[in-house]
């Protein structure tokens, strides 16, 4: 069986702006579009993929090497290799600081610009499966999306990070998302991000018509750890890009330093106006109890340890009485909360001020 698909190669051509001249019995033949500046007879031929032909793979290894020299910008030769021969993308980002542009980079740097940037897959993918501008939940997927990604050798020059990710279906009992959505969505956030945070033109007011109008790339926690990729490493320059038969997307983002100040602000103004009119919703085992009177008091207080969009958080809740003894049985037998209802944040907790529902779940 062949490794290279005829389909994949000719679609990855057609996708950029190239065009089916004739086929005939041995190949088919691809003329560039004008603005590449080739002579006006240049053509690809790949062979016809007809009764297995020998030789095909041999003939392709070859040709990769001429697409990658017409498309130095797009995909070198092992992404070629990946996007000819399975149904995959490339996804890399490029740190080009002072202090690794001879392509290597400290171990602890390295280390924390990969947990930051798993940390960014997460986010998109819980803001993919759930459309939520804050509290999202989708565990089970980001589980599945993160085990479908290979690490793959980096490049030689400045530090490059590069994933090979399936383009695929993930399903759950309640949703399903394609891999693809994913990462347009994290480009489509990062784009947003460069030009309106780092690059930014005009000042933000974050309001209800903000959130509004911003609501097809607007996630919080996504955003929030875009911006600790960047201050956690102290890391100033990131070339995203992501590579499909379809397309080629790149962002360039530099100098992002001088910006993490108006951005913490940022996130800051948008969590606080998102907490006023999203309602937390979250699940955890009761952490602490305290209250001078259950049967009588007014501050019956528990705190909840929850898992929120992947983070652990406290949770402080104030109830009634009969809702406190249902705590208190819960607390000794392990089970779990759910609460619902709008929350504030503290220096070290969140705190739902408006409590909408309460409920036990015996396990």
């Amino acid at each position: 069986m062949n490794k290279y698909k005829e389909l994949y190669i000719k679609n990855y051509l057609l996708n950029r702006g190239w065009s089916l001249e004739r086929e005939g019995n041995m190949f088919s033949y691809y003329s560039p579009p004008t603005e590449m500046g080739l002579p006006i007879d240049y053509r690809i031929e790949i062979p016809r993929l007809i009764n297995k032909r020998t030789g095909f793979d041999n003939y392709i290894s070859n040709l990769i090497n001429e697409i990658a020299y017409l498309f130095p910008n797009e995909s070198n030769i092992e992404d070629l290799k990946i996007l000819f021969s399975k149904e995959n993308s490339i996804l890399k980002y490029r740190i080009f600081d002072a202090d690794n542009r001879e392509g290597s980079i400290s171990f602890q740097k390295h280390l924390e610009s990969l947990e930051g940037f798993k940390k960014v897959l997460s986010k998109a993918v819980i803001f993919t499966a759930t459309n939520k501008p804050i509290f999202g939940e989708a565990k089970f997927e980001v589980d599945s999306y993160l085990n479908r990604c290979r690490s793959l050798q980096t490049e030689k020059g400045s530090f490059v990070t590069r994933l090979e990710i399936p383009n695929d279906t993930i399903y759950s009992s309640v949703s399903k998302i394609d891999t693809a959505d994913v990462n347009n969505k994290l480009f489509d956030t990062i784009e947003y991000i460069d030009n309106n945070i780092f690059d930014a033109k005009n000042i933000i007011v974050v309001n209800e018509n903000y959130i509004q109008d911003i609501s097809n790339i607007l996630n919080y926690e996504l955003f929030y750890e875009i911006k600790n990729l960047y201050f956690k490493t102290k890391i100033n320059n990131i070339e995203y890009q992501l590579s499909s038969r379809n397309k080629t997307r790149k962002v360039e983002t530099e100098r992002v330093q001088n910006s993490i100040p108006f951005f913490n602000k940022y996130l800051r103004d948008l969590k606080d106006l998102l907490m006023e009119v999203i309602p937390l919703e979250a699940v955890g085992f009761v952490k602490k109890l305290s209250s001078l009177s259950p049967l009588n008091s007014t501050h019956n207080e528990i705190i909840l340890d929850a898992e929120i969009s992947g983070n652990r958080e406290t949770i402080k809740i104030i109830l009634r009485s009969d809702e406190y003894i249902e705590a208190i049985e819960a607390h000794k037998n392990e089970w779990l909360i759910s609460v619902k209802g709008k929350a504030r944040q503290s220096k070290n907790m969140l705190i739902i001020k408006e409590l909408k529902e309460f409920k036990v779940l015996k396990i």
